[in-house]
């Protein structure tokens, strides 16, 4: 086996040596070239023969090895921008503002046309604010009326404070007729208090002097029993010693027994007037304490009321001042839908649009679910506008701004996710004029995801097809 292996070495060098020798004479063994006019004169079949090869052919094949060498070298090592295409159309970035009512109602008044330049604030559209108004105005009553009630009660307890008449404290914004007439309420709703207090009190104080008059009669009649007890005593005596007649002695304590019984009496009266007194002083304390108690109830009833009213108050007010539709911001009117002054117009319906002026405009597009696990915020977009070929009028340059993280069910596309592109121009050079896009245009958009080797377009569906085989039984 060795002896073979060196043979065949042998072998190769000895063809090697002999090729390298025949290469280096190489020009030495090519004929000697003739002129154009010995061929001329030479037999066809030497002339044919003896006429040297034209190099067109060989550097023909030179120049198409060399061009599938650099297309190789340049498919191996150039990359292509790997793109998500998304149909959309271009918005306002500011959005376009819709103009509705709030609630059904009747048109006033038309202030504007379709395509008209508007400034923020400019009335637009005036709705009938007859129910608005008069819902204002019922609840500005309301809030009036509890605002004179609290101040009402609230001078009713100060006056309970400092016993004088209640003065109301004067209230902006309501008629001083009402506050008057409040206030003479006030003072009415205090004498008549007044009066019960003093009917008590008078009652208090006769039940006191009828008290001090019976304590005076019952020490009276304490003095008179202890003389009735002795003359009872000395007739005793008498009548043991049989001075005088036994009905003389019976007068006597008859005369004690009656004594003794009035006193009972009046001390009885003392005890009933006491709890008539003590009763009369706690039905006094309860009319002022039930006085205050009601006007205290009555202050937050009618704060609370004058809250509610105050919101009320806001609530119809903003209704009519809804009433007045205008421009939210500078811009020009567009789809106007009524023309007609007294027409009919329902909650929320859609009566014109505002586009802003000089806003910047985004594109506003839709990825499909295939695509959207590979677009990212921030990504370059290339955005081609179906009005003007790009291959004339050239595209724009956006970035991904915004995607919505919920997709959106087309019947025809299937899911859809939204996304939001910022445009870095809102114009495009036409026949040399500057033409500003405007909102609503349909684009395409090539957002550019990635980038990938020339070569994998072509060995990719091969090795598809590869690994798929590999898979199959």
């Amino acid at each position: 086996m060795k002896h073979q292996i060196e043979a065949l070495r042998h072998f190769l060098r000895r063809y090697r040596q002999a090729f390298a020798d025949h290469w280096s004479i190489r020009h030495q063994l090519d004929p000697k070239a003739r002129s154009e006019d010995e061929l001329a004169f030479l037999p066809a079949h030497l002339e044919l023969t003896d006429s040297p090869v034209s190099p067109l052919p060989r550097w023909s094949m030179r120049v198409i090895v060399a061009l599938f060498a650099c297309a190789l070298l340049w498919a191996l090592i150039g990359q292509l921008d790997i793109v998500a295409v998304a149909g959309g159309k271009t918005v306002s970035g500011g959005r376009t503002k819709i103009i509705q009512p709030l609630e059904p109602s009747v048109v006033k008044a038309i202030h504007v046309r379709d395509g008209q330049l508007v400034k923020a604030g400019q009335l637009l559209i005036e709705l009938d604010a007859t129910a608005a108004g008069a819902d204002n105005r019922k609840a500005g009553d309301a809030l009036e009326t509890a605002r004179l009630a609290a101040a009402r009660y609230q001078a009713l307890l100060a006056a309970l404070d400092n016993g004088r008449l209640p003065q109301l404290e004067k209230l902006d914004g309501v008629d001083p007729a009402k506050q008057l007439s409040e206030e003479t309420l006030a003072i009415g709703q205090w004498r008549a208090y007044q009066a019960k207090r003093d009917a008590l009190q008078a009652t208090l104080r006769q039940r006191e002097a009828e008290l001090s008059t019976t304590r005076q009669q019952v020490i009276k009649l304490q003095g008179t029993v202890r003389l009735a007890e002795a003359r009872e005593h000395d007739y005793q005596e008498l009548l043991d010693k049989n001075f005088i007649s036994k009905h003389a002695y019976l007068d006597k304590q008859q005369a004690r027994i009656e004594q003794q019984g009035d006193l009972a009496s009046q001390q009885s009266r003392i005890q009933e007037l006491a709890a008539a007194i003590a009763s009369q002083s706690e039905e006094l304390q309860a009319l002022t304490a039930n006085f205050r108690s009601d006007a205290l109830d009555k202050l937050r009833e009618a704060r609370e009321q004058a809250m509610q009213s105050g919101e009320e108050v806001k609530k119809t007010g903003r209704r009519q001042a809804l009433t007045q539709l205008t421009a939210p911001v500078a811009g020009s009117v567009q789809q106007l839908a009524i023309h007609t002054v007294g027409g009919v117009v329902t909650e929320a319906q859609p009566l014109l649009a505002v586009v802003p002026a000089n806003e910047t405009l985004e594109v506003e597009a839709q990825i499909e679910n295939k695509d959207i696990g590979f677009v990212r915020p921030g990504q370059a977009v290339t955005v081609k506008v179906e009005s003007f070929p790009y291959t004339r009028y050239g595209y724009l340059d956006g970035v991904v701004e915004t995607i919505s993280h919920d997709a959106q069910q087309d019947e025809k596309r299937g899911l859809l996710f939204p996304a939001r592109i910022r445009l870095k121009q809102s114009h495009l050079v036409i026949d040399g004029a500057r033409v500003k896009l405007s909102a609503g245009m349909a684009v395409s958009a090539e957002i550019k995801t990635g980038k990938r080797r020339v070569i994998d377009y072509f060995l990719s569906p091969l090795q598809e097809h590869v690994g798929e085989g590999m898979r199959e039984r």
